[in-house]
């Protein structure tokens, strides 16, 4: 899964996010500059009993600016589903994106 989000803030951060599904592997980028990584060997990013997980960071500026992207699986057969993806800017949900 992969996708782009811009911040509304007053730099109009570009927010990157991918994951690869297979492996496991998961970087976020922020204006290019990595901000959020896990890895494939953590099995962690494999086997989970939430249906939702967390990928919170905060980003450095003159203003706070905290980003939120949450990760649903579908209850039933979630490894061959899409997901949702919901992106929150300081408590604000900017976006919603879906796929694996």
């Amino acid at each position: 899964m992969r996708f782009t989000c811009v911040l509304p803030d007053k730099d109009g951060t570009t927010i990157q996010f991918y994951r690869n599904s297979f492996f496991g592997s998961l970087s976020i980028r922020a204006n290019g500059k990595k901000v959020y990584s896990g890895s494939a060997f953590n099995p962690f990013t494999h086997f989970g009993s939430s249906l939702t997980r967390n990928y919170e960071f905060s980003l450095p500026g003159a203003e706070p600016r905290h980003v939120c992207i949450t990760k649903e699986r579908p209850l039933i057969l979630a490894g061959f589903r899409p997901n949702g993806y919901r992106v929150s800017f300081n408590g604000v949900e900017i976006g919603n994106f879906v796929g694996t």
